[in-house]
């Protein structure tokens, strides 16, 4: 028997625009009318005013719906004279960062803040173009959350809160026409004492981040996952041991309270993974039954065209079962195998026989190459990962690997970069990749630069003590 399509099926582009050729954005949106999918998460702070003509025209010309989605506190207070005192800070009252980018969060105890926050959402609200009929307010991407005097006497969903209600009160002022949400996010999964925000939101985007692949949600196998409970919760108490328990708890409680708007955000092809799929199939079908029972609207999952050829199969599976249709799936001996032994991530255990799942020789070199370099970082083994990226580059992501493996080999202190050109320098010290392609002039092009810069950093880097 066959089901209603999702109201909402779709993508989530993320960060990842300026990573695509001009080919690449077309070759995606078009697959989705393929696919029969109806709606495209667009990110305004990474790319959007770059390729907003070819992305309005596309999705257009596809049937799919834009969601424009933007950073709020890197977006809206960059309309004003911002103070890096208005920014999150750690106990000691230094600010966790202390420019406009992806990572940042404001302070609620700061007046001045607020008002600018407001000021800038008004300013971006007045600014958008007639074609974009949907928009969506995020906060910052990860947990640096304001631990001031005052804020930290709040849970951090209530530190972000009055943020929310700001944006609420500039759409309902400025464009009252358009549909508006923001996320449920890591550390802000507990709906707020207030609720009128939300009640006036057309949809609410709830995020699984932390879940594992490896198992549907609403299970409490997923015993791998207990250890990033406090990252999801914060420092409000958790009621379930496993991420997977916890989402579902959750999910029951924003269904129940916002009925006909919430629909999810799956991380199905996180960034960090470096183009691994994690063989979430089976679970990823379950959960859309658990969705379907809760009455929720939908589901985006990240997606992006650089390596999306390895989680193609998957996204043909969950395309037909988001559309109604009832899929008959068999789960792989992989997945069998995950299930019974359990990790957060796959391909982050030094003993699994690789030979024994993977034939493709490609799949089992970029397996082999990923769990070396995770498992082992050292400068060789982001040599090897590298030219293997840009050896393969129709199948893999290498901007991104490029960025990320530099990145870790620094954070595990097994190389350095001496003598790198200013680019180079402002490249490594940026917290996300997406900040610094967005700072490259129109003028040139984002996906050259970083590609010019990866390479001086595979030719300049040292090991450390050997």
């Amino acid at each position: 028997m066959n089901h209603a399509p999702f109201s909402i099926r779709g993508f989530n582009m993320c960060e990842s625009l300026l990573r695509h050729s001009p080919e690449q954005l077309r070759t995606f949106i078009r697959r989705m009318k393929r696919l029969n999918l109806n709606t495209l998460i667009l990110h305004y702070d990474y790319g959007w005013k770059r390729y907003q003509d070819l992305l309005t025209a596309e999705c257009e010309s596809a049937g799919v719906n834009i969601i424009l989605m933007t950073f709020g506190p890197r977006t809206f207070l960059s309309y004003s004279d911002w103070k890096p005192q208005w920014f999150a800070k750690k106990e000691d009252g230094t600010p966790w960062t202390v420019k406009l980018e992806c990572e940042t969060y404001p302070c609620a105890a700061v007046p001045e803040c607020l008002e600018a926050y407001e000021y800038g959402a008004r300013r971006w609200l007045q600014e958008l173009p007639p074609q974009i009929k949907h928009v969506h307010m995020r906060a910052a991407d990860g947990i640096m959350f304001c631990q001031c005097e005052s804020c930290r006497k709040l849970p951090e969903h209530e530190r972000w809160q009055p943020f929310v209600d700001r944006f609420v009160k500039a759409v309902h002022d400025v464009r009252p026409e358009l549909r508006f949400e923001t996320d449920v996010y890591v550390m802000r999964y507990n709906i707020p004492v207030n609720r009128f925000a939300f009640k006036q939101m057309s949809n609410i985007m709830y995020d699984t981040f932390y879940r594992s692949p490896s198992f549907p949600l609403d299970t409490d196998e997923d015993t791998c996952t207990s250890i990033c409970m406090d990252n999801a919760s914060g420092h409000t108490v958790p009621d379930a041991g496993t991420i997977s328990r916890y989402h579902a708890n959750r999910l029951r409680e924003w269904s129940t309270a916002f009925p006909g708007k919430v629909y999810i955000h799956e991380n199905a092809m996180m960034q960090s993974y470096y183009g691994t799929f994690q063989h979430g199939t089976d679970s990823y079908l379950k959960d859309l039954n658990f969705y379907r029972d809760l009455g929720l609207q939908g589901i985006c999952y990240e997606a992006f065209e650089p390596g999306f050829v390895n989680f193609e199969n998957s996204f043909e599976i969950l395309a037909r079962a988001m559309n109604g249709e009832t899929i008959t799936y068999e789960m792989t001996e992989l997945e069998q195998y995950l299930r019974k032994h359990p990790q957060p991530v796959f391909c982050y255990e030094q003993d699994f026989p690789l030979e024994k799942f993977f034939r493709d020789p490609f799949l089992l070199e970029q397996n082999r190459l990923y769990r070396e370099l995770m498992l082992k970082p050292s400068l060789d083994h982001f040599r090897r990962y590298l030219k293997f990226a840009f050896d393969n580059e129709e199948r893999m992501d290498p901007l991104y690997i490029g960025y990320g493996t530099a990145k870790n080999c620094l954070a595990e202190g097994v190389a350095v970069f001496p003598d790198i050109s200013a680019a180079a320098q402002d490249f490594l010290s940026r917290r996300k990749l997406w900040d610094f392609m967005e700072d490259i002039p129109d003028s040139e092009d984002p996906r050259k630069v970083c590609k010019n810069i990866i390479f001086e950093l595979m030719e300049k880097g040292r090991k450390i003590n050997g």
